[in-house]
């Protein structure tokens, strides 16, 4: 019986990239159902997005930068030099598109590699529609459910039940019959709550 785990998580967050590759890992060795919700962490970025100079100093940026290298490099995971904060809403729409297409988990990895690894507007239509079609996805009804932001009711939602969680940061983790995981936390925290999970379900 596979283990039920939900995560929230927004493409501009930078350890949900690196809680992606935690998860791909720990499926290794589980039986994982991971479900991903989305959670607009910056509503208010403008479509152009901002300079992270304006957000956060150059100095501890830069920092975050090298402890995000340091903690992606077991999954293969990179982060180039961040200037950019870009608007991630449609990114998170077009997400919402992939699951039903069922092509969500590969939509997710690239788009996430997309903004951080290869540092591409991930709130500019062409960049997402780029990355619809690297994963299969057929991009002409995307970019009219897009236009129509046909699913962004559907994110918004994901923030509602964020909220009603208890969700205080990015990116968390709700493993079935376990604590609430929160933020950066190493792999082994959550093979901990997996285990333990794994247990709880396993027949008597």
């Amino acid at each position: 019986m596979p283990i039920k785990v939900t995560i929230f998580s927004d493409f501009v967050c930078p350890f949900c990239f690196v809680g992606s590759g935690i998860i791909d890992r720990l499926r290794q060795d589980f039986d994982i159902l991971d479900t991903w919700l989305p959670h607009e962490l910056h509503p208010e970025t403008p479509p152009e997005g901002r300079p992270l100079d304006d957000l956060v100093d150059r100095f501890d940026l830069d920092q975050v930068i090298m402890t995000c290298n340091q903690r992606g490099k077991p999954y293969g995971i990179e982060f180039a030099r961040a200037e950019i904060l870009f608007n991630s809403r449609l990114s998170l729409e077009a997400a919402e598109f992939a699951r039903d297409a069922g092509r969500y988990h590969d939509f997710h990895g690239r788009m996430f590699r997309a903004g951080f690894t290869e540092g591409r507007n991930i709130g500019d239509m062409a960049v997402v529609l780029d990355v619809a079609a690297r994963t299969g996805l057929d991009p002409d009804p995307l970019k009219q459910a897009l236009i129509d932001h046909r699913y962004a009711a559907r994110v918004a939602e994901g923030s509602i039940k964020a909220k009603e969680a208890g969700v205080t940061a990015l990116p968390t983790f709700i493993v079935e019959g376990q604590p609430r995981i929160t933020g950066a936390v190493d792999e082994s925290v959550i093979r901990k709550a997996l285990q333990e999970a794994r247990e709880a379900i396993k027949p008597q």
